[in-house]
């Protein structure tokens, strides 16, 4: 008999969601076949049985968050008898202490509680409804048979006392709610500051023009890399009042999939050719956008690039992804009027780019030279600069 446990895809995931059971109940499934889809904080991942035999019994339905290393389900022989008693007592014990421990804390809602469900009986096509409309199973009241769930108790459950006509409830998913705790642990523990600069693309559209297959992104990416090694302040992170400067420089790149914006890694940029990184960008997007990415597709970012110019955005004040230190946003290339070094008026592509700094140890003034660093890196650039 085998116990199957969520597994840990990383080390700081500590919760995780089965979305998609891929073997039913009863069902054989070989060693090295898929068994499950798991939503971890960054991405679903198929996971695999560690052992062949029979899926004699799944405890956790799909969409439900438990902790890592939760037994979820059980593989045994053919003929073999299983015992799954010691698993749905032990989950009945934990549901008693919980139901005790609230009725303690608000005595006066017992009799609403004692109504509620507490036995997790509900009708999967119910229990779908209720994840499309983000209504917590716990607070819905079952009018079936034993408590049952139906649709029509989730239904009831999702009516609201406004006159406002809503269109529909979106459950966050694990890459939103990540981004979520993320952004607001950024927003409210990182003093930052931003600086904006107007870049003249003319050099790098031209060293575009020269190279195959290379878009502006990917020259981006290999010139901030450029421009981080030989100003590796802005490539570190702030821990236990010590920063550490890194010596590679590896950039989480913004990539959009379609569950929502994800922000994997292109490792020792400095030291590969930009046809390189093109190459692992398109294989990163290719993975996002068929939910492929690993726990080691994001780890060790030391510095980030958000380029929407591409979707016609202008400029923007981007928020640091910690616990890196400073985060780009290159905004869309636009002609427009500039005045040349002969003080004449002349149309140029210009783009807006956006330097976000942790200010708790990098000032106006460190800030300032490496975004100049990074205006004179475009302004100046050169085929070989790329290789």
């Amino acid at each position: 008999m085998l116990e199957v446990k969520l597994p840990r895809l990383g080390v700081t995931m500590q919760r995780g969601t089965v979305s998609n059971w891929l073997v039913e109940e009863g069902e054989w499934v070989d060693k090295g076949d898929f068994l499950f889809e798991l939503e971890s904080e960054k991405s679903t991942v198929e996971i695999e049985a560690q052992e062949s035999g029979v899926l004699k019994k799944i405890f956790l339905p799909e969409g439900e968050e438990v902790p890592v290393n939760t037994v979820i389900a059980i593989i045994a022989g053919e003929n073999e008898e299983v015992d799954v008693s010691a698993y749905t007592e032990s989950l009945s014990s934990k549901e008693e202490v919980a139901a005790t421990e609230q009725a303690v804390i608000n005595p006066e809602e017992k009799n609403k509680s004692n109504k509620k469900n507490t036995g997790g009986k509900i009708v999967p096509k119910a229990r779908k409804l209720a994840k499309e409309l983000g209504i917590s199973i716990e607070e819905v009241i079952g009018t079936g048979k034993g408590g049952l769930i139906t649709v029509e108790d989730v239904k009831n459950a999702s009516g609201s006392n406004s006159s406002i006509s809503i269109k529909e409830k979106i459950a966050l998913n694990h890459i939103k709610r990540s981004m979520s705790a993320n952004m607001t642990d950024s927003w409210n523990n990182i003093p930052q500051f931003t600086q904006m600069v107007s870049v003249n693309m003319e050099n790098a559209l031209k060293v575009k023009k020269e190279l195959d297959n290379i878009s502006l992104n990917d020259i981006i990416i290999k010139t901030v890399g450029n421009a981080v090694k030989s100003y590796s302040i802005v490539n570190s992170r702030l821990e236990n009042d010590e920063i550490t400067v890194f010596d590679e420089v590896n950039v989480s790149v913004a990539v959009n999939s379609k569950d929502g914006l994800v922000v994997p890694v292109v490792r020792n940029v400095e030291n590969k050719s930009v046809t390189d990184i093109s190459s692992e960008i398109k294989s990163l997007n290719e993975k996002a956008n068929n939910n492929k990415l690993t726990t080691e597709d994001f780890t060790d970012g030391t510095i980030t690039v958000s380029n929407l110019g591409s979707l016609g955005v202008e400029t923007g004040t981007p928020i640091i992804n910690p616990p890196q230190s400073t985060i780009l946003f290159a905004g869309a290339v636009q002609n427009k009027p500039v005045v040349s070094a002969q003080n004449e008026i002349i149309v140029a592509p210009i783009m807006t780019l956006s330097i976000c700094y942790d200010h708790r140890f990098i000032d106006g003034v460190t800030g300032a030279q490496f975004t100049n660093k990074v205006k004179q890196a475009f302004e100046n650039l050169t085929s070989e600069d790329l290789k």
